[in-house]
């Protein structure tokens, strides 16, 4: 087995106390639970996203008990050996951290590129694997951030040894988690695709008048005409000559007023 040793630290308020509310930190604790487990799992497995987040093929998650006098929580991934040989034993925690900073950054909306060839390929793919992984990870992040919903000035961290904080939850964090979807219909969104996964539904969008990309996610309704727009618009987008469609769609919105995603319900050519 491939150990990798790190914890999450629970900081300010009744953590620096060396105590938490048990209903918010058992939250907390499954939130993380399940955002660690899609993580590795999408490492060891060729980037495949797991959405339920309770099982690792490949590797166990495993709990240590806490240290007295503060409220940190020790946790160990223990990868199988012929997994951890596939990435490359002497690189994979580099990977596993780089992974989790990468997909967790992008999902709280905070910069972050990343530095690991394992990684970069994920991010170059054809298909929006960013995308479906952070709606997959929206929901148990948001549980990570129970204790912080409670006192304001809390700060949660994954804590690499020997390095520091990998990513911190804080207030700011929770809004870009904390999503809704309005319940109105726009019509008229104009751009581009600049990826997208047929068997998904999951893509990309370039959006004209926001003039910056967009992950989108196809809906029940739309037909299988209809989904051929979205290949035909990517393929012409990059070879410079058109491709423009309109969806109708509903947005689903962070806290902060940020769009997160569009959901489409419907798809038009432009004509030229």
């Amino acid at each position: 087995m491939k150990e990798i040793k790190f914890k999450i630290s629970y900081r300010k308020g009744d953590a620096d106390g060396g105590r938490l509310d048990m209903y918010d930190a058992s939250t907390s604790l499954q939130g993380f639970a399940k955002a660690l487990s899609i993580t590795t799992h999408a490492m060891l497995n060729d980037g495949e996203i797991k959405k339920k987040g309770n099982r690792i093929e490949g590797a166990k998650l495993y709990i240590h008990p806490s240290r007295k006098g503060s409220f940190e929580e020790l946790l160990t991934l223990a990868i199988e050996e012929k997994v951890a040989l596939s990435i490359g034993a002497s690189v994979v925690a580099n990977v596993f951290y780089d992974l989790i900073k990468w997909t967790w950054s992008q999902t709280l909306d905070k910069t972050y590129e990343p530095s690991t060839p394992q990684v970069k390929k994920l991010r170059d793919r054809v298909e929006p694997f960013i995308g479906e992984m952070e709606e997959a990870l929206e929901i148990p992040l948001e549980q990570a951030h129970r204790p912080i919903k409670q006192n304001e000035n809390m700060t949660i961290s994954i804590v690499r040894s020997k390095v520091g904080d990998i990513v911190t939850l804080d207030q700011n964090t929770l809004k870009s988690v904390s999503l809704s979807t309005e319940s109105n219909l726009i019509t008229g969104i104009t751009g581009n695709v600049t990826r997208f996964n047929i068997l998904s539904g999951f893509g990309r969008f370039y959006d004209d008048s926001l003039d910056k990309t967009v992950s989108f996610k196809l809906q029940d309704c739309v037909t299988s005409n209809q989904k051929q727009w979205f290949p035909w618009s990517m393929y012409h987008a990059q070879n410079g000559d058109g491709g423009k469609i309109q969806l109708e769609v509903k947005r689903v919105m962070s806290a902060k007023g940020a769009v997160k995603r569009y959901l489409v319900y419907g798809v038009t050519e432009v004509k030229s």
